[in-house]
């Protein structure tokens, strides 16, 4: 009997020690973030064209940040539309060229546009449109190299 109560004891001791190790080894804080890049904000401006009319300009204005510690070279970056705005692009590569180095742990503000017909539609027809810009397709470039200890 004695020999059970010890070895019942022994046994929540190591369940213990093997859970409080557990729970550490996940708050490392300079561990590299997997999903590394975010967007902080965006926001979203319809105007309409100077030189066109019944062309509708909107601008997109976002913060993308890089949460790693490792710089990045920001290729590309092209907004993620409905297949609705897709048929009224005037142009149908919307895609930005950035070519920029994002130092880690930084952001960067970036803004691009895109033209639609919008031609025999009135205001509110165009706001039902529900021209939104939520996602991006990013395409970055990183340097790795050997770890070495």
């Amino acid at each position: 009997m004695k020999n059970q109560k010890r070895l019942m004891i022994l046994l929540f001791l190591l369940i213990i020690l093997a859970l409080s190790g557990c729970g550490s080894s996940s708050l490392k804080t300079d561990e590299i973030v997997e999903d590394g890049l975010i967007i902080n904000s965006i926001s979203i401006g319809l105007g309409e064209s100077k030189e066109d009319e019944g062309i509708t300009v909107v601008t997109y204005n976002f913060n993308l940040r890089n949460r790693t510690n490792k710089s990045i070279i920001l290729k590309t970056v092209e907004p993620i539309i409905s297949k609705e705005i897709q048929e009224r692009l005037m142009d149908r590569d919307i895609k930005l060229d950035i070519n920029e180095k994002i130092d880690g742990d930084t952001s960067e503000a970036l803004t691009g546009t895109f033209r639609l017909d919008t031609k025999g539609l009135d205001k509110e027809e165009i706001m039902k449109l529900d021209i939104n810009v939520k996602e991006f397709n990013i395409a970055i470039e990183q340097v790795v190299g050997i770890n070495e200890p």
